[in-house]
């Protein structure tokens, strides 16, 4: 599946560090922060009463005595999985939530009705292709979704599994998890994980060519965009045409990336001629704060001048300043947790390119505008006012 837009926003440098408009980004990190973490809590009964989603599961995330996948520490080895995720039915389109104090309700709580370890590469390979092979074709693609910063391992499966049942994606959900320490105040650790995990990504995505799978949707967000392109820029250096020619498209979310870095990385990859989405969004806060760590007034997701950045071979952009996440103070996960936008979403034709591009189309939800100028593509989506 695949999104488009551009970003017309952004404050000044000078403006972001100084005043009230510092003091609210401080305080929705913190509220970020006190939130309750996502853990794997097991319990098969509540099958009964969300919907089931099933994420197979490809973590470089090291094992530890109590936890099956969730560690922080890395490991070099690939490990393998596949849970069932029961998603709540009294909540908001967008959102996922997690137990308090051990109390889960299933009516409310995302909670794991099963997990499984698979033994090995060979295995996943026989349980992706079991699972292809159940749905009809012009169904039978893949969606590798790579997490963000600050996030564990059940947070970032959650994610996958309220994208897939909001989204209703038809094919099969494969998460990668990196061992994100998953904490606020581990930016580099996080983005030295990020970099580690590149070897690992290789392997899924060249195991994932080997499948029946008829294509896959590589999907990023915030530091995981990170992830995505640094693997597909090393595939491409060592030549690996038949597993990047079983890519679809690419979206990056967010992302959480020096706009001139990301130049190089398309260009290494324009003789590919993959398709790769940036959604951005000039009111995105968790990106003001990354490009303060950095001494930059900007990252790639919260860009105001998309121009250069659309005009790269393949690259569509999509503005989503103006669209608002639900349950998402910092505004950093608009695509997943807008209402409106999921409901745009859902209702995109199967060549949902070719309907962003249309300025002529639009639904009861947003309205599109389009510049497209000497190969530039950039889209607006704005909600219809009522």
């Amino acid at each position: 599946m695949s999104f488009h837009g551009r970003n017309q926003g952004g404050s000044a440098f000078s403006r972001l560090i100084s005043g009230p408009c510092f003091l609210a980004l401080a305080i929705c990190v913190l509220l970020t922060g006190c939130a309750p973490r996502g853990t794997i809590k097991l319990d098969p009964e509540a099958a009964g009463t969300g919907s089931k989603v099933e994420i197979l599961v490809a973590t470089t995330r090291g094992a530890s005595q109590t936890e099956t996948f969730a560690a922080r520490a890395r490991s070099d080895t690939v490990r393998w999985g596949v849970l069932e995720v029961s998603v709540p039915p009294d909540r908001t389109p967008g959102t996922v939530t997690f137990p308090r104090a051990g109390q889960a309700d299933p009516k409310t709580d995302f909670l794991t009705t099963s997990a499984k370890q698979i033994a090995d590469e060979q295995a996943f390979l026989s349980a992706l292709n079991a699972r292809l092979a159940k749905r009809r074709p012009g169904d039978r693609e893949v969606t590798l979704f790579v997490h963000g910063f600050n996030t564990n391992f059940a947070e970032g499966v959650y994610r996958q599994a309220q994208m897939a049942h909001d989204f209703k994606s038809p094919g099969v959900s494969v998460s990668y998890s990196w061992p994100s320490a998953a904490n606020v105040f581990a930016y580099g650790f996080d983005l030295e994980s990020a970099l580690f995990a590149r070897d690992g990504l290789e392997r899924v995505l060249r195991l994932l060519a080997r499948s029946n799978a008829e294509g896959v949707v590589v999907v990023g967000h915030s530091m995981g965009t990170v992830v995505v392109l640094e693997t597909l820029r090393q595939i491409a250096i060592r030549g690996s045409d038949t597993v990047l020619g079983h890519i679809r498209a690419v979206l990056l979310i967010a992302p959480d990336l020096d706009p001139e870095l990301f130049r190089q990385e398309v260009l290494a990859l324009a003789p590919q001629d993959l398709p790769i989405y940036v959604t951005v969004s000039g009111r995105d806060r968790a990106l003001r704060v990354s490009g303060l760590l950095r001494g930059q007034s900007e990252r790639l997701g919260s860009i105001a001048d998309t121009s250069s950045v659309a005009a790269l071979p393949g690259v569509v952009v999509i503005d989503l300043s103006d669209v608002q996440g639900a349950d998402d103070p910092l505004n950093h996960f608009a695509v997943a947790t807008s209402p409106a936008m999921i409901a745009y979403i859902q209702g995109l034709d199967r060549v949902g390119v070719t309907m962003l591009r249309d300025a002529e189309r639009t639904t009861s939800v947003f309205e599109a505008s389009v510049e497209a100028a000497a190969g530039v593509a950039v889209v607006t989506l704005r909600p219809i006012a009522d």
